[in-house]
């Protein structure tokens, strides 16, 4: 099979500007404008540039400011960056604020961390750092930032390396925690002003060193937020001027004014230091009452609106922290509320159509599923993806609140949840997604296979036990991460949108209002297929020993070819296979234990959530991984989700769907866990096959299903992409926890893709 090489971003980019679109994920922006302004993005997010200014201005206030508390430092770093940052706009662009000096270039977080991020998915951008760094940058911070500091604490852990290295870094040591969703409501009634006047009113008289140092920062970050605004209304004109003199203290009043206050917070969040999975609460509802209030007065119609919702998503994939390096962004609209009322409305509708109308890879879009939900809403989200974009991507209202509520979240809260990442979950202003332990099913395995264990139970205990104290060594080493994060990765500005943060003066990382991490873990549905293969292989049928199956997995199954045949015919998940249900719940079991018994929120004593985040390793960890007892051949790639591993598929989209249902979301995935299923696209694009999907769909979310992604794209438009990619720019799809341009993966990634089942 001759694999085609991926476009690079470079080609990519001037093929988007150059060649003439086909009816393939093609863009199709609602005004010129707005396509003139995505060509614009895409140009500059061709490599990933550094700009120096924010790094600079923090290494500058730091030196002069030894002896005060760390986080005073960076609320006056935060001010006196955004006092001196050189501004630009867009042409075009209807939204102002950015998070650097330079279109398309990323700030270098110089107190966090240097180190590469996103190299491992796009390998082509390895050494972006080099040569970027200041040395007197470097040797100021390499012992003192985050990661430095976290380094000298804990010597077995990751060393600081300089920026020449070329080295990917660990992401929490270089960009802060991100994966959260911050309430914006309080915002929209009193403004920037309103919420510095509160954190003024509550420093009042205050004595308490740490409280004082928390509330002085917040001044110090806010103020510094407020004349970044007023500086854009001295340097925009016109109605954009008049906006951001406006909401630069008090509280909007229009749609418009509204949608810029949300970004200058939201943008101002990521520069403060949150570069990963930031989600701007549940905006669609926040919203609404000012899209009525305009539409009521005559002052906006829907095309401005829609508009105004197309700029807004493409702010979300110019300004992030790590530029063009895919960061699972999200917009989350619809939803229920706990007495299952409809939240979904106009603009939920909107948002979607602005998204998909752009066909970009981020940011993520998800909707809330729920039995209330309007079919023809759910209709015409399912239309959109048949469009190639894959997107909207869903969760179930059904199943997420009550594995929230099994973490100790109120019935209420636990209905305002929000998507925020790859697929992680949060609550606006409550509560944020951490990870704090692994499980590793599948090297539990592999261990176990050299046990010689004389019943499928004592080997099964085996794994047990391999798995209990791999989660409790990830526990360890998460917490030490952990412990550095609350001494050196404050963020006083994004604190003052979490509940309490401002009453109790302490920063968001020292409590929300729910403290929630999880212990994740990936490969599921193969460590599944491994244990049902070795009862059936090695016990049931007595065909093999332990031995001769890790025999032969060592030698990559070179000389062991029946056996290999044999593994492969036993019960594969994904196929609504009874036989299999006994081991689904044992896997769940092996992991919930442990993970009860050993991990604990070291602030308040919450127990852990249980998650499956797949981001790119299917590929890239199969590519590293032996082969293992499922009949799986070394370096080929590993399951996507908790569905179905790479190509076992056997019984149609029902019994897929059917399978994950059996899964304990609410007990066993309380964070979240995703499965990936693809169609061939006419069984989205032709409304009565349509019809008959979204009747499944509903079953599975009924049934239990906690999360579902869809691709709509047949294997014959994926080997066109391979062969003309110039031809399927546009072409979007979602790998595992983050979606691409088709065009723009490695070719294993792509040969991926291909390879699941186009279910008809």
């Amino acid at each position: 099979m001759t694999i085609h090489r991926s476009l690079s971003r470079r080609e990519f980019l001037l093929s988007a500007m150059a060649s003439a679109p086909v009816l393939a994920g093609v863009s199709r922006p609602s005004n010129p404008a707005i396509g003139e302004l995505r060509a614009n993005i895409l140009s500059t997010l061709d490599y990933p540039r550094v700009a120096l200014h924010r790094a600079r201005v923090f290494t500058k206030v730091f030196q002069a400011t030894e002896g005060k508390p760390w986080e005073v430092r960076k609320g006056m770093a935060l001010r006196e960056h955004l006092r001196t940052v050189p501004l630009y706009l867009r042409p075009g662009d209807r939204l102002a604020g950015s998070i650097s000096e330079t279109p398309g270039s990323m700030p270098l977080m110089a107190e966090l961390g240097f180190g590469e991020e996103g190299t491992d998915i796009n390998p082509q951008w390895r050494g972006y750092l080099k040569g970027q760094v200041p040395r007197d940058v470097w040797e100021y911070w390499k012992t003192r930032n985050l990661w430095g500091r976290f380094a000298a604490s804990n010597p077995g852990g990751p060393a600081p390396v300089s920026p020449e290295s070329g080295r990917r870094a660990p992401y929490k040591l270089v960009s802060n925690q991100g994966h959260l969703c911050p309430s914006y409501s309080e915002l929209l009634k009193v403004g920037l002003g309103g919420i510095l006047k509160r954190v003024r009113e509550r420093k009042a008289g205050e004595r308490d060193a740490g409280n004082l140092a928390f509330l002085t920062a917040a001044e110090e970050s806010l103020s510094g937020v407020s004349e970044w605004v007023r500086r854009y209304a001295e340097f925009l004109k016109g109605d954009l001027a008049r906006i951001a003199a406006k909401v630069a203290t008090e509280p909007p009043s229009t749609f418009h004014e509204a949608l810029q206050l949300i970004w200058f917070a939201h943008q101002a969040i990521h520069i403060e230091g949150h570069g990963w999975s930031c989600a701007p609460d549940h905006i669609d509802r926040l919203l609404l009452p000012y899209y009525e209030a305009d539409k009521k007065a005559g002052r906006l119609n829907d095309a401005e609106a829609l508009l105004l919702c197309e700029n807004f998503v493409l702010k979300m994939l110019d300004n992030t922290y790590w530029g063009p390096l895919q960061l699972t962004q999200a917009l989350c609209v619809g939803g229920s509320t706990p007495y299952g009322h409809d939240l979904t409305n106009h603009l939920s509708r909107l948002f979607i159509e602005a998204a998909t109308n752009l066909a970009l890879a981020e940011p993520l879009i998800w909707i809330r599923w729920h039995p209330r939900i309007n079919q023809e809403f759910f209709d015409f989200c399912l239309s959109r993806i048949a469009q190639h974009t894959c997107f909207p991507l869903m969760w179930n209202d059904k199943v997420v609140p009550q594995g929230l509520m099994e973490l100790g979240v109120s019935r209420e809260d636990a209905y305002n949840y929000i998507a925020v990442g790859c697929n992680e979950l949060a609550i606006p202003g409550q509560a944020y997604f951490n990870p704090g332990a692994s499980a590793n099913y599948l090297r539990s395995i592999e261990q176990a296979l050299r046990t010689g264990a004389a019943t499928f139970d004592s080997f099964a205990a085996a794994v047990g036990t391999n798995l209990s104290r791999g989660i409790e060594r990830s526990y360890r080493e998460h917490m030490a991460v952990f412990k550095a994060t609350l001494q050196w990765g404050r963020t006083s500005f994004t604190s003052c949108f979490f509940d309490g943060c401002i009453e109790g003066a302490h920063d968001m990382v020292l409590g929300t209002k729910y403290n929630i991490l999880s212990c994740g873990g990936v490969f599921f549905a193969n460590a599944v297929d491994c244990l049902a293969a070795i009862r059936e292989v090695v016990y049931q049928r007595k065909e093999a020993t332990l031995d001769q199956v890790a025999a032969a997995c060592k030698a990559n199954f070179h000389g062991h070819e029946r056996l290999r045949g044999k593994l492969l015919a036993a019960p594969k998940h994904g196929n609504d296979d009874p036989r299999l249900d006994d081991i689904i719940h044992l896997v769940q079991r092996m992991r919930d234990e442990p993970v009860k018994a050993i991990c604990r929120d070291p602030r308040d004593g919450t127990k852990f959530g249980n998650t499956h985040i797949t981001k790119a390793g299917a590929v890239l960890t199969g590519k590293v991984t032996g082969a293992t007892p499922d009949g799986r051949l070394a370096g080929t790639p590993l399951a996507s989700s908790v569905a179905a591993s790479a190509g076992v598929e056997r019984n149609g989209p029902t019994a897929v769907l059917n399978s994950v249902a059996k899964l304990n979301a609410a007990k066993s995935w309380q964070s979240g866990y995703q499965v990936n299923l693809r169609f061939q696209n006419s069984m989205l694009a032709n409304k009565a096959n349509r019809a008959k999907v979204r009747a499944m769909l509903n079953v599975y979310f009924n049934k239990g299903g906690q999360q579902l992604q869809l691709n709509s794209i047949d294997t014959e438009m994926l080997r066109a992409a391979q062969k003309d990619p110039a031809q399927y720019r546009d072409l979007v799809v979602r790998v595992a926890g983050f979606s691409e341009f088709f065009v723009n993966l490695s070719p294993e990634m792509q040969e991926e893709i291909i390879a699941r089942t186009a279910h008809m």
